[in-house]
């Protein structure tokens, strides 16, 4: 049985979720906080499965809250947000603070979009349910350093790298980009598994936190020698050898639309020995099978270990196949970057 705590200050919001999850099989909704200092409270006495956090509360917010449950009881969170622009700040925030996921608040049943919604919160949580968390410490900020840029080497040329995640996957990548050096003149092509409706406000809070702009690319857009670019809501990126991103609306690839897989097969074909792939943190297989054909094709791979890992699921069927050329901790990601691009 799945016990949920969920934090919502809205009585509508509330009982509509707690609706949604009490006719699910294996599901029970242990309690519910109307703010997040409560939620705070709950969390240590009750030690929830999961919790449902929403973002504008009183009292404490949805990533304060957030926070101090990563720090005193650490649980499986999911922020159900209203995707508003307002709140978007405070929402990846929360998940930087050890949220494992953002999905849209259930619409009612009138809604047409209700019954989608419904299998989407349905199915989160019973997934990050089972997701073992760490606790957070949060003393201060910790902002990574970035590297100095080196003199690239005459042997290997790199012209673009394209890294793919999922849960876990803002925060790592956030300190994957804070890292490279801003003379990195290389195009990154990223794919993140996000909800739909997220995908532009997660391109504005990264490049905030990185210090970079990160684009959200239409098709047929040139690549810029330091651009970055972040895969759109619903469709796959490839590129193409010319250096121009290609979108697609196919069917989903294992799943996932966009997906690390597509981006990674796309690259192999275009770049082949001149690409870098880099897997991160993420629930699944998406992407290790791309991986290997860009290992296969002369590039360089790369995955982040089991031990910085939110979730080793991507990483580890990577691994296990035979396709990261590196396995390395998250911190050392931005490292090998440079240096298998010397």
């Amino acid at each position: 049985m799945i016990r949920v705590l969920v934090a919502e200050d809205s009585t509508v919001v509330q009982k509509l979720i707690v609706s949604i999850l009490e006719r699910e099989p294996g599901i029970r909704v242990a309690g519910v906080a109307e703010n997040g200092a409560r939620a705070v409270e709950m969390a240590c006495s009750l030690k929830p499965d999961i919790i449902t956090m929403d973002i504008r509360m009183p009292k404490l917010d949805g990533f304060e809250a957030t926070k101090q449950i990563m720090n005193c009881c650490p649980t499986p969170i999911v922020i159900v947000s209203a995707s508003l622009p307002r709140d978007m700040d405070a929402t990846f925030s929360a998940v930087k603070a050890g949220a494992l996921m953002v999905i849209e608040k259930p619409r009612g049943l009138t809604s047409a979009d209700y019954e989608n919604t419904r299998s989407t919160l349905v199915s989160t949580i019973k997934l990050m349910s089972a997701v073992r968390v760490v606790r957070r410490w949060h003393e201060g900020p910790i902002k990574p350093e970035r590297l100095a840029m080196r003199k690239p080497s005459a042997k290997i040329t790199t012209k673009i790298v394209a890294i793919g995640a999922s849960t876990g996957g803002p925060s790592a990548l956030s300190q994957v980009l804070r890292r490279l050096p801003k003379e990195f003149s290389v195009p990154i092509l990223i794919v993140q598994h996000i909800t739909p409706g997220f995908g532009g406000a997660f391109a504005e809070w990264l490049g905030g936190e990185a210090g970079l702009e990160i684009t959200v690319p239409y098709s047929g857009m040139p690549l810029a020698d330091n651009g970055v670019y972040l895969a759109p809501d619903n469709y796959h990126m490839g590129v193409t050898a010319a250096g121009r991103i290609v979108l697609t609306q196919q069917s989903n690839y294992n799943h996932h639309k966009p997906s690390v897989n597509h981006m990674f097969e796309s690259v192999a074909k275009a770049y082949g020995a001149e690409a870098i792939g880099v897997i991160l943190t993420g629930m699944g297989e998406d992407g290790a099978y791309g991986l290997k054909e860009l290992q296969l094709a002369g590039g360089r791979t790369i995955a982040q270990d089991e031990k910085t890992c939110v979730v080793f699921g991507m990483p580890k069927v990577a691994i296990s196949m035979g396709a990261a050329d590196r396995v390395v901790p998250l911190e050392e990601v931005a490292g090998a970057i440079l240096n298998l691009s010397e």
